[in-house]
Order: C-alpha cells, then sequence, then structure tokens
C-alpha cells in the first residue's frame, strides 16, 4: 500500500492536452514504475530549454492517463504546470474522454488552480512555499526536475513540493549517498536515487514500498 503522500489522488490534477513546441529537445525518456513485478504505470516525457512535458498511464482496472506540461523557468523551478485527466474507454464503441483539467500558476508563496471538471470551473488559492515543484504521483519525471532545481539553488539539501493531489506543500530533504545517488526523503517516504551531476535521473527506488522506477 502505498503511503499518502506517493497514493494516487485525482482531486487536483487536471489539465490541457500538452503540445510539443518548436524548441530542439533536449532530453527525453520513459520511466516504467513497478510494485514488486507488476509495472503500475508508465511515464513518457519530453524536455526543452523552457517546457516540460509528459504522459503519466496508470495500469489500473480503470486505465488512466495524466497529461502534463510546465514551463521551466532559468532557476529550474515550474511556474506553470497544465495537467489534464484522461479515461480510457470503458466499453466498445466508446470514446477515450477528460475527466478533469486544471492549471497551477505560482506566484512567490501562492498556487492559484483554476480546476474544470464535470461541476464547472472552481478557483482556489493555496498557500505555499517559494519555488515548490509540483508533486504528481508516480510522475520521475516531475522529481527529476525537482532534484535539477536543487542542484540550481543556493541549498541543495533542502526541496518543497506542491502536492497536485491535494494541494499540500511538503518539505523535503535531499541527502548524497556517494558519487551518484542520492536520498530524498519526502514526509515519511524515502526515495534512493541514481542521478548524473546535472540531477538527470536515471532510476529511483522506495525501498520501503518495493517500488521500483526504470529508465528506459
Amino acid at each position: 500500500m502505498l503511503s499518502r503522500y506517493t497514493r494516487l489522488s485525482l482531486a487536483l490534477t487536471l489539465s490541457l492536452p500538452c503540445h510539443l513546441d518548436a524548441q530542439a529537445v533536449s532530453d527525453s525518456g520513459t520511466f516504467v514504475v513497478l510494485h514488486a513485478r507488476d509495472t503500475v504505470a508508465v511515464e513518457q516525457f519530453t524536455r526543452t530549454a523552457t517546457k516540460l512535458q509528459g504522459t503519466l498511464a496508470i495500469h489500473a482496472s480503470k486505465a488512466t492517463s495524466q497529461r502534463w506540461s510546465a514551463v521551466i523557468a532559468p532557476d529550474a523551478t515550474l511556474p506553470m504546470i497544465e495537467v489534464a485527466v484522461h479515461q480510457a474507454p470503458d466499453s466498445a464503441g466508446m470514446k477515450e474522454r477528460i475527466t478533469q483539467r486544471a492549471r497551477v500558476i505560482f506566484k512567490e508563496d501562492s498556487a492559484a488552480v483554476d480546476i474544470v471538471s464535470g461541476d464547472g470551473i472552481q478557483t482556489r488559492l493555496f498557500a505555499t512555499n517559494r519555488g515548490a515543484v509540483p508533486y504528481l504521483n508516480l510522475s520521475f519525471a516531475l522529481l527529476e526536475q525537482a532534484v535539477r532545481r536543487a542542484y540550481a539553488s543556493a541549498n541543495r539539501s533542502q526541496i518543497s513540493f506542491f502536492n497536485l493531489g491535494g494541494g499540500q506543500t511538503v518539505s523535503a530533504t535531499l541527502t548524497p549517498l556517494g558519487t551518484d545517488s542520492v536520498q530524498l526523503d519526502i514526509g515519511s517516504v524515502r526515495y534512493h536515487m541514481r542521478v548524473a551531476n546535472n540531477g538527470r535521473l536515471l532510476g529511483a527506488r522506495i525501498p520501503a514500498q518495493d517500488v521500483l522506477a526504470e529508465r528506459k
């Protein structure tokens, strides 16, 4: 069972479809997330100098994918992110549908969230920490961006996350483990990550939960 900080929550995740801009792609890849030996999610992502976007497919009884697109600032923060929750067809002849959309804009110590769902449009304002990085459960591309953010800041040991699945802000600690690994503690959840010097995430584990993320 995943903990409350890694438990999948779609309460706030929503957004617009992602379209790759005309910039040169500087990085791309796929993270395959395993729980024990079972694949629970697959995330494909693309990065340019100013944009990070991806599709996170959740393997469950009702196949759900979350397509997200974020703006990358010069300090490696993500001042804006859009997320769209897609529901796969549940019967023959039914088309994929978007069940929720949202846009989150970060400004100083606040996050403005615009939500579009079957109930209409809602706007909520949350308090957060300056430079907080969006957290989307099972998204290792966004976790990689958090490590890049830490490497670009004066204090490489502290990261703030804004949980897209509930609006909470969580403080995390980043601790070096040798020359090519770091330990990331988000609340009670501990990640062991293999990283390159520039913060590129090569793979990760959550030992206590038997969760493994492999980069392809």
